[in-house]
């Protein structure tokens, strides 16, 4: 089915072909699953003619794009309402990926803002779980992640502040990238907290990644890593049987890799704090960048009361949240001088029900965002209900190219990508 077929696999297809197959794909699937929020099929049928017959390493790659980051001629709504003016110009790494091959299909949904974890929008509709209606994808890259895994393109970029790309990747039981902060060129990105914004891909292979990251960025040699590292911290958290039972399968598949795999000293990371910290820097930034919104009554109540709750929250709330955040940052770059990559889980939990999101979501996940530096999630088996789990991989600044090379790697061993059954193909 052409709707499954990889980058490398695509060199070979007709991309007019392959346009026209996901274009009806999308047309049967999306009004269910609510990944797309702007089709551009005018434009991909374009790009789709423009490109055949050239040798380009991203030729018939279709990609969804997250709705924060510029495509010409779509309106970059940020997941909010009422914006109409339509872009003039792509995204810088959207423009790359087009003159590499790629085929933009549209626009994909995304949580109000970016300051979230579910893509329940009030604005641009609920984003299912190709893996089990009634589920969220995650956010706040929620319609890249379903996109995807629901084979509705090849590849999505989203964003990611404090695990908005890895989250959704583990919850749709795919791939994603978030690369070091301030590696890529992101102009015509709608930041939520430039600080700890990265744009990044996610696709249903570690092969398909790194296709993808070799036109958005530099990818030099991967080094030779020996040394694995996790931290006692994340040992004695909570999560779901079957993300420990994924984390454990990791760190032994890794050791039959001839790695060390070593949890280091308690670090006394404290994730909800540091989790906070992120969270309190994402909103004030946010409440600037969103402030015409709010001031024209486009913006949610919820997305209000958490703009408010971080303005009004009281110096002292502040002042922990960013001290935890800096120690935090200061254990992982510690950590990644005595080892060569980190290994946690990516999200302590499997997808959950619609309106049930529980608050530790981005315990792990920020962790990177608040150090700067690269990671990479990876499935690493199911739940009881055959929901996916995840793994994350996190590197040197700078050193992604070693980071998909070992998660390619471990891949290899976990062998734990399902596609979904997708109920919603069956009705």
């Amino acid at each position: 089915m052409m709707h499954w077929l990889g980058v490398a696999e695509l060199a070979s297809a007709d991309p007019v072909a392959v346009v026209e197959h996901q274009l009806a794909r999308i047309a049967a699937l999306n009004p269910a699953l609510k990944a797309f929020t702007a089709v551009d099929a005018q434009g991909a049928r374009a790009g789709a003619r423009l490109t055949a017959g050239m040798p380009l390493p991203l030729r018939g790659v279709t990609i969804g794009v997250k709705a924060n980051i510029d495509v010409a001629g779509l309106v970059t709504t940020a997941g909010v309402a009422g914006r109409t003016m339509p872009a003039t110009e792509d995204a810088a790494m959207v423009a790359a990926l087009r003159a590499a091959g790629a085929i933009i299909l549209g626009h994909v949904n995304m949580h109000e803002a970016a300051l979230g974890a579910t893509t329940d929008n009030p604005f641009h509709g609920r984003t299912e779980n190709p893996h089990r209606r009634g589920r969220t994808p995650g956010g706040s890259s929620g319609g890249s992640g379903a996109a995807v895994a629901a084979g509705l393109c090849t590849v999505a970029l989203g964003t990611d502040t404090l695990g908005s790309v890895r989250i959704p990747a583990a919850y749709n039981g795919i791939y994603g990238l978030k690369p070091s902060n301030g590696l890529l060129d992101e102009r015509g990105l709608a930041y939520l907290c430039a600080r700890l914004d990265s744009i990044g891909p996610l696709a249903r292979s570690v092969a398909d990644l790194a296709a993808v990251a070799a036109v958005m960025m530099p990818l030099g040699t991967p080094r030779l890593v020996s040394r694995i590292a996790t931290f006692a911290d994340v040992e004695a958290s909570t999560m779901e049987p079957a993300v420990r039972a994924g984390y454990e399968a990791a760190k032994r598949a890794l050791r039959g890799l001839g790695h060390t795999v070593e949890a280091l000293p308690l670090a006394e990371i404290d994730f909800k704090k540091a989790r906070l910290g992120g969270f309190l820097e994402a909103a004030r930034e946010g409440a600037d960048h969103f402030a015409a919104d709010r001031v024209a009554g486009h913006i949610s109540p919820d997305f209000a009361a958490l703009l408010d709750f971080a303005a009004a929250a009281p110096l002292t709330l502040h002042q922990a949240g960013a001290a935890a955040a800096s120690h935090a940052r200061d254990a992982v770059l510690a950590a990644l001088e005595k080892a060569d990559l980190l290994l946690l889980p990516t999200a302590p939990q499997a997808a959950f029900g619609h309106g049930s999101a529980p608050v530790n979501q981005a315990d792990f996940t920020a962790l990177a965002n608040l150090a700067g530096v690269p990671a990479l999630s990876l499935p690493s088996g199911v739940d009881h209900d055959g929901l996916p789990v995840a793994v994350q991989l996190i590197g040197r600044h700078g050193d992604e190219v070693t980071l998909l090379a070992m998660a390619a790697k471990l891949d290899a061993v976990l062998q734990a990508y399902r596609r979904p059954e997708f109920e919603m193909e069956k009705n």
